[in-house]
C-alpha cells in the first residue's frame, strides 16, 4: 500500500492497520492504487463512496483519508496482493479484473470493489481460483 511513509506507521497485522484506519491513512496510498490497477478517480471515488472532487481535493491537499475509506483502501490492498499471488503477474490479474466473469454474473471482478460486500466476494473468488473451483 506504498509503506509507513505513506500509512503512517509500520503494518504487521490487521491490528496495525485497525490502528493505522481509525487514525486515517494518507491519500497518497490511493494513488498507489490506482496506479497498480488502473483505476480513475472518478472509478476511485465511487469506490471509496466520496464524490470526485472531494477525492481530488483530497489529493490536492495531501489529507488523510476517514476510517471508512482506509478501510476501503486496506481491502483493496489485500485483493491487489491476492490476486498478484493467484495469478503469479500483476498483468494478468489487472486483465481479469476488467474482463467479465460468469462466477460474478457476467460483471466485471472490477465493477464489485465499490462494496466491502463485493470486495469480500472478490477474496473468496480469487482463492476458489486459487484451489482450482473456478477460472
Amino acid at each position: 500500500m506504498g509503506g509507513p511513509k505513506n500509512i503512517g506507521r509500520d503494518i504487521h497485522n490487521t491490528h496495525d492497520f485497525i490502528i493505522a484506519s481509525r487514525e486515517g491513512i494518507s491519500v497518497a496510498v490511493i494513488k498507489v492504487l490506482q496506479n497498480r490497477i488502473g483505476l480513475t478517480n472518478k472509478m476511485m471515488s465511487s469506490i471509496l463512496e466520496i464524490s470526485e472532487s472531494t477525492l481530488q481535493r483530497l489529493i490536492k491537499q495531501k489529507s488523510r483519508l476517514g476510517k471508512s475509506e482506509s478501510e476501503a483502501a486496506y481491502e483493496i490492498s489485500k485483493i491487489i496482493a491476492k490476486g498478484i499471488e493467484v495469478f503469479g503477474d500483476e498483468q494478468e490479474f489487472t486483465e481479469w479484473l476488467y474482463a467479465k466473469n460468469t462466477a460474478l454474473g457476467d460483471e466485471r471482478p472490477i465493477d464489485w470493489l465499490d462494496s466491502s460486500i463485493g470486495r469480500e466476494q472478490l477474496e473468496d473468488l480469487l482463492v476458489g481460483i486459487q484451489y482450482g473451483h473456478y477460472s
